[in-house]
């Protein structure tokens, strides 16, 4: 696939990625074809992702068990930096590709995941929220995001040298946010 440049901006695949500029001018990347062509359209222009990006039954329902499953079906898939699959994963894109498959367009990093969501207490809690944790305490600071399962329990893509698994709440690695999509 060959770059497009519009305006002196080149955007299209590097040799690993597709960029481009989405609708606030901003750069971009994706490993997934399909999502550079709907971001930038047929002629390489940049055009706004729809706003419709949640379907209103899962939005409604709040029932994110096909996320759950894509993400459980991943266990045992290798951590993978910057990774969103099929391959491998780190924490964001796990989630990324987790909610697209219940119609849930989430963005590619953490702390911009956590803005996407609707903050939430540990007591409200269900399947399928998002528990975030923060490096310095601040949303500016969440550095990892994983689903939550109900019971304490959570998926994850850890870290490089680990592959993603089911790990437990514990006082001594406990979230400091959670959102729902």
């Amino acid at each position: 696939m060959k770059a497009s440049s519009a305006g002196g901006i080149t955007q299209g695949w590097d040799g690993s990625v597709y960029w481009f500029r989405n609708s606030q001018g901003q750069w971009r990347w994706t490993s997934h074809y399909d999502v550079y062509q709907q971001r930038t359209g047929a002629g390489g222009a940049a055009v706004p992702a729809s706003s419709d990006t949640v379907p209103a039954s899962a939005a409604e329902s709040g029932d994110f068990e096909a996320a759950v499953a894509f993400a459980l079906d991943q266990l045992g898939k290798p951590f993978k930096t910057a990774g969103n699959g099929p391959d491998g994963y780190d924490c964001s894109g796990l989630v990324q590709q987790a909610f697209r498959r219940a119609g849930v367009d989430l963005p590619r990093v953490a702390n911009d995941q956590y803005a996407a969501t609707t903050p939430v207490r540990a007591s409200e809690l269900r399947r399928g929220d998002l528990l975030f944790w923060s490096e310095d305490g601040t949303a500016r600071g969440i550095e990892h995001v994983a689903i939550y399962l109900g019971g304490n329990q959570y998926v994850e893509a850890a870290r490089p040298g680990t592959d993603i698994r089911v790990s437990g709440i514990s006082s001594g690695y406990y979230p400091n946010y959670m959102g729902r999509p």
